[in-house]
């Protein structure tokens, strides 16, 4: 059996990775960063992530490129963390079986992410479907961990956005686990999966009973 994982918003809160970027874009542009990272950080709560940076160069009269603040953002070695209970979902996913990632975006940002995170500690093969060219729903990742892990027979995939996420391993047969994140812009979405829990820990029973499942 193969476990694999999406990771923004699945094995930590991408809400995370956002404060940590704006802290770095404002350490980027101030010796003072509070003031712009709390003007981001209040008009990321009151409006998303549209355009944040646009609205910062013209609040804080900046010289300088939207295309410079985009950069410092995904590039920033992220202060991000995983949760108790991931450390415990992972290490019972790896005791049941191999593990495996799927995640979108840009290559260098994920892999920063997943370096910080420790994650090859429980990933036995993670992929970054940006160096491939492709993205979620696209099911070439998706055939990509069944090519790699070709005795196994059954695979999961969980994950937290029902607008890309499941397509694929469902037309595959896979079994598919929507982990809704309470802190996710995709939280109020019906979920599209097998099964769908709040909690990550929630996560293993089901991955324990389609394991001795026959």
């Amino acid at each position: 059996m193969v476990t694999v994982f999406d990771l923004d918003d699945t094995l930590y809160d991408e809400i995370d990775f956002v404060k940590s970027g704006f802290w770095a874009v404002a350490s980027s542009i101030s010796n003072v960063p509070q003031e712009p990272f709390d003007f981001m950080w209040n008009l990321f709560l009151k409006e998303g992530s549209g355009s944040i940076f646009n609205k910062l160069i013209e609040h804080f009269h900046l010289q300088i490129s939207i295309e410079f603040l985009i950069l410092t953002y995904r590039t920033h070695t992220p202060n991000i963390t995983l949760a108790d209970e991931t450390i415990i979902l992972l290490n019972k996913a790896k005791s049941f079986g191999s593990t495996a990632l799927i995640t979108d975006g840009m290559a260098q940002m994920q892999i920063q992410k997943f370096n910080v995170l420790g994650l090859s500690k429980w990933i036995d093969y993670p992929i970054f479907t940006d160096l491939y060219n492709t993205s979620k729903p696209n099911p070439l990742p998706f055939e990509m961990v069944m090519k790699h892990f070709k005795n196994e027979n059954k695979f999961i995939y969980c994950s937290d956005n029902p607008k890309k996420d499941f397509f694929a391993p469902n037309q595959l047969d896979w079994l598919t686990i929507r982990y809704k994140n309470s802190y996710g812009i995709y939280r109020d979405i019906l979920s599209n999966a097998t099964y769908e829990t709040t909690s990550r820990l929630a996560i293993i029973p089901l991955i324990q009973n389609y394991l001795f499942e026959k």
